[in-house]
């Protein structure tokens, strides 16, 4: 099947291919575009433009040729079943994919084949999406870069020379540049939040458990159990994309994947005038650029002159420092897996203090016994009611998700412990790598839903977003203030120049099936 009007598509491919999936959908239920045509656009896309980025690393072409036929097929006899019919989009990596290679970029990964699709992909080929390829992420997930020895290293579109970030980083960039509809990313320390920062597009870290993550690696493939701190959500070009993808991953349902779904309650707040929100712009905790500094400044303005109850004060009862170093703990812990870390007396000895800390951290976590889990548990439990309270007062808490922009590559060492040795400028202040998840670790050591919105596009920077961070199973309020900073105050992803303009890219290389 294809679109009834055959005389030329409603809009330039660039403009088509970089649509909301809302709308992409609009145009396939009015047969205005087909869904084996729109595959057809995002492949010629591919074509043209992800040697250079390198984001969509499996592709699925031939199965994916015929869920579209289906689709279109289904469309044409009037069957609208599936939110998502016909839409091509792709997916992170790590999730499970029948048939496909599933590595999460680890050499001894890398001739596995998935027997069976992840909970959350399954559920979204059950609403019809297309899934025709899968994107790039670190070695093991676990960096804030995107690079494995598998697949390569991924670039950022908007500045080749800089990371779109770790570990969705190639969610982010195939999003950023038009080359896939619809994004199913994960996040434990950021890995979606950071990457749409620094793409300028918008992304969810979903409240924990909201979403399955099994077929997720990490774990290792088969394991029957969902990590801590460890949640699915989605990558999109708008905030109206994040609530319908959500809406299909954790709303119950009469087929099959009941069992999985959750029930998240409507938004708090339907209109800015009803919201109360808390802007962390003073006595910042963290490394923060002065650039970010302005940008939250900028919101809590624009929130204030649209009429929300505005607070540049108002906090959760908490020390930040003391809930970064729970984070901390907790995730070493579930990342090194008990498994032994120490660094020799001469490494040691070339480590800075702010360094030294952090391997104080991995050593202690690589050997956390379960008194010491059992501690940890209770120190998370007693963020998590200093959080509940203070979302009886507010609705929303709006902080960095970053300390900066998106920064230049730096692939120096390898393993974990190579991020111990690498230093980031913030602004005039030098940092140890690893202090780069302290604004992540907020929402996640707590179980708090977390959206990022891109803040307005100033010429010759590269994109900034914000996290908008809400109470526990408040995914709908927060992604609701995203909406509406979206439609109403012109908080846009904006694409970079390359996607608006892709012809004269480059030819393909051969990409892995």
């Amino acid at each position: 099947m294809v679109r009834d009007d055959r005389s030329e598509l409603p809009g330039s491919p660039e403009e088509i291919a970089l649509l909301p999936a809302c709308d992409l959908m609009a145009l396939l239920r009015q047969r205005a575009i087909g869904s084996e045509e729109l595959l057809n656009l995002y492949l010629d896309r591919l074509d043209r433009i992800n040697p250079e980025i390198n984001a969509v690393v499996v592709l699925d072409v031939d199965r994916a040729r015929r869920a579209a036929r289906d689709a279109d097929q289904k469309i044409a006899s009037g069957d609208s079943a599936g939110a998502l019919l016909g839409l091509p989009m792709t997916v992170k990596e790590t999730y499970e994919v029948e048939g496909l290679k599933t590595t999460c970029g680890l050499p001894m990964l890398a001739n596995h084949t998935s027997g069976r699709d992840a909970v959350a992909v399954a559920r979204l080929r059950a609403q019809g999406a297309v899934i025709f390829g899968k994107t790039n992420v670190p070695t093991g997930g676990a960096d804030h870069q995107t690079s494995n020895p598998i697949y390569g290293l991924t670039r950022n579109p908007w500045a080749l020379d800089r990371t779109p970030g770790g570990s969705s980083g190639g969610s982010a960039a195939a999003l950023a540049a038009g080359l896939s509809g619809l994004e199913l990313g994960s996040d434990i320390g950021g890995s979606i939040r950071i990457p749409a920062h620094f793409c300028g597009v918008f992304g969810h870290k979903a409240s924990y458990g909201a979403i399955s993550t099994l077929g997720h690696i990490p774990p290792m493939p088969g394991t029957l159990h969902e990590p801590q701190l460890a949640v699915a959500g989605p990558l999109a070009r708008s905030a109206r994309d994040l609530d319908l993808m959500m809406t299909l991953l954790t709303d119950p349902s009469p087929d099959k994947l009941s069992a999985a779904s959750v029930i998240l309650p409507p938004s708090r707040c339907e209109t800015l005038r009803d919201f109360r929100v808390a802007v962390w712009t003073r006595d910042l905790p963290y490394a923060t650029s002065a650039e970010t500094v302005v940008a939250l400044q900028n919101l809590a303005d624009d929130l204030h002159r649209a009429g929300a109850k505005i607070s540049e004060t108002a906090r959760p009862a908490m020390d930040p420092h003391q809930s970064f170093d729970i984070y901390l703990r907790t995730l070493f812990a579930i990342v090194l897996g008990g498994h032994p870390f120490g660094l020799d007396p001469a490494q040691k000895s070339a480590l800075p203090a702010d360094a030294l800390r952090f391997n104080r951290i991995f050593e202690e976590s690589s050997r956390l016994s379960p008194a010491g889990w059992q501690s940890l548990d209770q120190a998370r439990a007693g963020l998590r009611a200093l959080w509940q309270d203070f979302f009886q007062h507010w609705d929303v808490l709006i902080v960095p998700v970053f300390p900066t922009t998106a920064f230049a590559h730096d692939l120096s060492g390898e393993g974990i412990e190579a991020q111990l040795y690498r230093r980031r400028q913030v602004d005039d202040r030098d940092v140890v790598y690893l202090e780069q998840l302290a604004w992540p670790s907020l929402a996640t050591v707590s179980n708090l839903p977390a959206t990022v919105v891109p803040t307005p596009r100033r010429a010759g920077a590269l994109p900034l977003g914000l996290q908008l961070i809400g109470p526990h199973r408040g995914d709908r309020t927060v992604i609701r203030l995203a909406e509406l900073l979206e439609r109403e105050l012109g908080y846009v992803a904006v694409p970079p120049p390359s996607a608006r303009a892709a012809h004269g890219a480059p030819q393909s290389a051969p990409m892995p099936a």
